[in-house]
């Protein structure tokens, strides 16, 4: 099995290997820059769901032009965004997994509240990545969304963004993994 996530970003490959290899051990993962068709920073469920399936469809687009196995092909896309609760604002995430038949699955968790300085940087249009390095004296604006992520800054290292993303896309391929049981048992 060949999986095309929809970013170059170490952490989200690193993530869909971590999350795929217990149940394929020789999957590969290839990561494309592609784009997400939606804000840099989505404020929505929706735009941030929508976010992850333009990049799984983008990325198993541009897989297929240059891999012709006969192999098991899927795109993965991961979008992280925020969602407005009650007056606090919270981090989503969210995972699609399309397949070579156009099908698509979807997972979303790991919400955790947005500290306030954080949020109000991304209420005045500053993406949560470079928020966050702007806050805590960060020059690469990038390395933040590149490692720990603000959930790693936030638990002190206990859990990072490579994890954090982890377990919703395992969610996400194994929803596809079963979907043909879960047909047979619920129609």
């Amino acid at each position: 099995m060949k999986i095309f996530v929809g970013s170059a970003n170490p952490v989200k490959v690193n993530a869909v290997l971590a999350a795929a290899i217990e149940t394929w051990p020789d999957v590969e993962a290839q990561g494309f820059s592609v784009e997400s068709g939606v804000s840099d920073q989505p404020f929505s469920d929706e735009e941030t769901k929508q976010g992850a399936i333009n990049r799984a469809k983008a990325a198993l687009e541009e897989g297929l032009k240059i891999n012709k196995e006969e192999i098991v092909y899927l795109g993965v896309g991961m979008e992280g965004g925020i969602v407005d609760l009650d007056k606090e604002m919270w981090s989503t995430v969210w995972a699609a997994v399309v397949d070579q038949q156009g099908s698509v699955t979807l997972s979303a968790g790991a919400r955790f509240r947005v500290p306030d300085s954080v949020a109000d940087k991304i209420r005045a249009k500053v993406e949560m990545g470079h928020a966050v390095a702007e806050i805590i004296g960060e020059e690469n604006k990038n390395k933040i969304k590149q490692e720990q992520g603000l959930i790693g800054i936030l638990t002190n290292g206990f859990i990072d963004r490579t994890e954090e993303y982890q377990g919703i896309i395992k969610l996400a391929l194994g929803i596809w993994y079963g979907k043909s049981k879960a047909k047979e048992l619920f129609g």
